[in-house]
C-alpha cells in the first residue's frame, strides 16, 4: 500500500470516527428522564411519591423549584411502517426538587390535558422523555 493510499485510509477512518463520536456526544448532552421510582405505600394514609431522575450532567440550568416541560417525540408511520414524519408533544410539567452532581430529581407538577394535544400511546411521563427548559419558571408557592 502506498503512502497516499494509507493517508487516505486514515483520513476516511478519522472522519468516520469524528462524525460518530460527535453524534454520540451530542445525544448524551440531551436532558432526559433516565429513571422513575415510586415509594411503597405502607398504609392507606401514606402519600405516594413518584420521583423522576434526570441526567443533568454539565447543565447548570436545572435548579431546585424549577418547573420544566417533559416532551416526547412521536413518530408517524404509514401502513408499511415507514416513518413519514416526527413531532414533539408536551407530556407534562415536572418540578425539580433536588440537583446534585450530574443528576436531578423531579416530581410531577402537572400532566398536560390531551383534549387539544395529540394522544399518547403511554400516558404519563416515562423514561426517555426529553426535558425542555424553554419557558421554565420557578415555583414560589409553599405547600
Amino acid at each position: 500500500m502506498s503512502k497516499t493510499q494509507l493517508l487516505n485510509l486514515f483520513a476516511v477512518i478519522y472522519i468516520i470516527f469524528g462524525v460518530f463520536f460527535s453524534r454520540v456526544l451530542a445525544a448524551s448532552s440531551d436532558i432526559e428522564v433516565v429513571e422513575v421510582k415510586r415509594n411503597i405505600q405502607l398504609a392507606d394514609t401514606d402519600p405516594i411519591y413518584k420521583d423522576f431522575y434526570i441526567n443533568a450532567a454539565d447543565n447548570s440550568t436545572l435548579k431546585k423549584n424549577l418547573i420544566v416541560k417533559a416532551t416526547r417525540k412521536i413518530s408517524v408511520k404509514n401502513q408499511g411502517q415507514k416513518v413519514i414524519g416526527t413531532f414533539k408533544t408536551t407530556v407534562g410539567l415536572l418540578k425539580i426538587i433536588q440537583v446534585d452532581g450530574g443528576v436531578a430529581v423531579a416530581r410531577l407538577f402537572e400532566l398536560t390535558p390531551r383534549e387539544d394535544q395529540p394522544m399518547l400511546e403511554q400516558t404519563g411521563i416515562m423514561i426517555g422523555d426529553q426535558i425542555d427548559t424553554d419557558g421554565s419558571f420557578i415555583d414560589s408557592k409553599k405547600k
